[in-house]
């Protein structure tokens, strides 16, 4: 083989490895699924908080328990003692584990003598099936979706806390049941999305049984919705966003666009493509104009400086990629501009999908899709209720109540 073809053939492996590798090292590649992990730069100065800033001191509680220790005699020689001071501590302590305590609800049901309709006495804690309360669902379920525990070591916990002997096949029946009591929060979420005047979207990857599905996120000012589909197509945001208008806060997915909502694009995204083309120049100038554009810039005034700087010539192609990209979403760059408290970059919704994102790497995928349909309700709605602020226990339970 001639220098010069072996030189093409060596060119041809280069360009098809490189293509091979963009699908792990790209713009848009989590820091979690890099092949090749950047080394973290030294900072160059002492961890903590800098000089000046007061410090804080946990506050001391109130003591539930008084323990004092005293001594008659000297445990040496059984000598008289005499008292020199007294030391004072105050020590945070969990309880012992305690066994589960198991009640008797007897419910009575009568007829009315009036009207003739049947009339139940139900207590509020007693649970329409099985033999667990509603504390222990809401436990099991906050350990699973909450604290990320597996079906077996939620089984470990349930016995370790509460001598409470169950089985994972429990345990999942448990966030079954849990689920099918947040069904019309969850229907209830869709309608408040809909509804809201800006809404942040993103979506990752999932499987399903051996399939590949994608979870789905989408963030209101009150509200978190999660939805777990077969594609990543436009239906999805029709089925969510429905004809709404509003303002959609995205990266540059192309189905984000078919809704009637004004679209504001992600400058993360665009910064750190801009960070990976061959020119620096293209990528510094992106980066002065988006940090005088939240500071002091009008609209008008932030994409003529745009329009400039995408009518240069940049070498590579990866350059002109991004030139091409910028200009197709040229509408959408500066929305935040124009609207108040619509933010700039989709980080609220990447934030929110990092959840699920933890939780695929603990479990690697699902089993089934009544299982997949489990976890979107009751994240969606643990999202909901952290993001306004509610106690996730407590609130879980009076749905659980049916109150």
């Amino acid at each position: 083989m001639s220098e010069c073809k072996h030189c093409e053939v060596l060119e041809k492996e280069v360009k098809e490895l490189k293509k091979r590798l963009a699908a792990y090292e790209n713009a848009h590649t989590p820091y979690s699924r890099k092949l090749f992990k950047p080394k973290p730069k030294a900072a160059g100065k002492k961890r903590g908080r800098p000089n000046g800033v007061k410090g804080t001191t946990r506050p001391i509680p109130k003591p539930d328990i008084v323990i004092e220790s005293i001594l008659d005699k000297c445990p040496k020689c059984e000598g008289e003692l005499k008292h020199l001071f007294t030391d004072k501590r105050f020590i945070e302590e969990l309880p012992e584990p305690q066994p589960v305590i198991v009640k008797e609800f007897i419910n009575n049901y009568y007829i009315c003598k009036g009207c003739g309709n049947e009339v139940a006495a139900v207590h509020k804690d007693c649970p329409d099936v099985g033999r667990f309360g509603n504390h222990v669902l809401a436990e099991t379920a906050l350990m699973k979706f909450e604290e990320r525990l597996t079906f077996r070591k939620i089984e470990n916990v349930m016995m370790r806390r509460w001598k409470l002997a169950i089985t994972p096949a429990s345990v999942m029946d448990f966030t079954r049941r849990v689920s099918s009591n947040l069904e019309a929060e969850h229907a209830k979420l869709i309608v408040k999305i809909r509804a809201s005047d800006i809404v942040y979207a993103d979506e990752t990857s999932l499987r399903i049984n051996g399939r590949n599905f994608w979870i789905w996120i989408f963030v209101a000012k009150d509200a978190v919705l999660c939805v777990i589909r077969n594609n990543r197509s436009s239906k999805v945001v029709k089925e969510i966003i429905g004809d709404s208008e509003g303002i959609l806060v995205c990266d540059g997915w192309k189905p984000y666009t078919t809704c009637r909502r004004v679209i504001q694009r992600c400058w993360a995204h665009i910064l750190r493509e801009a960070d990976e083309v061959e020119s620096k120049k293209l990528y510094e100038l992106l980066c002065q104009l988006f940090a005088d554009a939240k500071n002091r810039l009008s609209r008008t005034e932030a994409e003529e400086r745009l329009r400039s700087i995408i009518s240069h010539y940049y070498k590579g192609e990866k350059s002109a990629k991004l030139i091409k990209k910028i200009r197709n979403g040229f509408d959408n760059w500066f929305t935040f501009l124009t609207y108040t408290g619509v933010e700039p970059t989709n980080n609220t919704a990447e934030r929110a999908l990092r959840e699920h994102v933890v939780i695929r790497k603990i479990i690697g995928g699902l089993r089934s899709q009544s299982g997949a349909r489990v976890h979107e309700v009751i994240m969606s709605c643990f999202a909901t209720w952290k993001l306004n602020g509610l106690n996730l226990f407590s609130t879980l339970v009076s749905f659980l109540r049916g109150s």
